[in-house]
């Protein structure tokens, strides 16, 4: 595990985009690929759930951002959202994105390398639960914007191995002698950045109401391959 403090700044230097504060990210390697988990800024979290509220309390708005049919999810809402709306949010996943890299990557990312985003919501309700999937692209990642109000009760009664609601990641075939899974119990602001061929899956919960995420895919144009980046 790596821990480091960092304060985010614009590319001018002069603008500090996270006023007063310092994001602490880790590396876990819990079975080989690094994870990245970072503490959002609230502030993100909240101008995502105020974007997030306009569009799912809206239902012309949600068939016409619906994002379901490209997701493997059993899952009641997942909406597109457009993050360069709400500032900062770009600069802040461009950074985690190449700070990724280059504690992953020891030949790094070129400068000249484009990076692209795709963002939507998820939206589940008791029941509702992501299948075990990978994604398309190069890295991905998942913010956690709401939990329903009786899931710390529903977890804590779970005493043998719970998950309700968790996200879990999995990784080589079960064996006595390597970890295959590592098991994420889902807190508003927690982030998480990984590479996008990590197998994951999100377990159903019993409680009312909304467990809200924002989840996200990272693209990188680059002029040819790099190892540990494509395939």
């Amino acid at each position: 595990m790596t821990r480091k403090m960092w304060t985010m700044t614009s590319t001018n230097g002069k603008e500090q985009i996270l006023t007063d504060q310092e994001i602490q990210y880790d590396i876990y390697q819990p079975f080989g690929p690094s994870i990245l988990k970072v503490n959002m800024p609230r502030g993100y979290v909240n101008l995502l759930n105020v974007q997030a509220d306009e569009i799912l309390h809206d239902e012309k708005l949600s068939k016409e951002r619906d994002w379901s049919h490209n997701l493997a999810g059993n899952v009641k809402k997942e909406v597109a959202i457009n993050h360069n709306e709400i500032k900062g949010l770009p600069e802040f996943l461009v950074a985690m994105s190449h700070e990724y890299i280059k504690r992953v990557l020891p030949e790094g990312l070129s400068d000249k390398a484009k990076v692209s985003f795709s963002v939507w919501v998820v939206s589940q309700f008791a029941g509702d639960f992501n299948p075990i999937h990978i994604h398309d692209a190069n890295l991905s990642g998942v913010a956690f914007l709401k939990m329903p109000p009786g899931f710390e009760e529903e977890y804590a009664k779970e005493d043998h191995h719970p998950t309700a609601g968790c996200l879990e990641f999995l990784g080589s075939i079960p064996n006595h002698f390597a970890r295959h899974s590592y098991v994420v119990k889902p807190k508003v602001g927690d982030f998480y950045l990984f590479p996008s061929w990590l197998a994951h899956q999100v377990y159903p919960f019993r409680s009312e109401g909304e467990r809200r995420s924002m989840s996200f895919n990272v693209h990188f144009k680059l002029d040819g391959p790099v190892k540990g980046i494509n395939a």
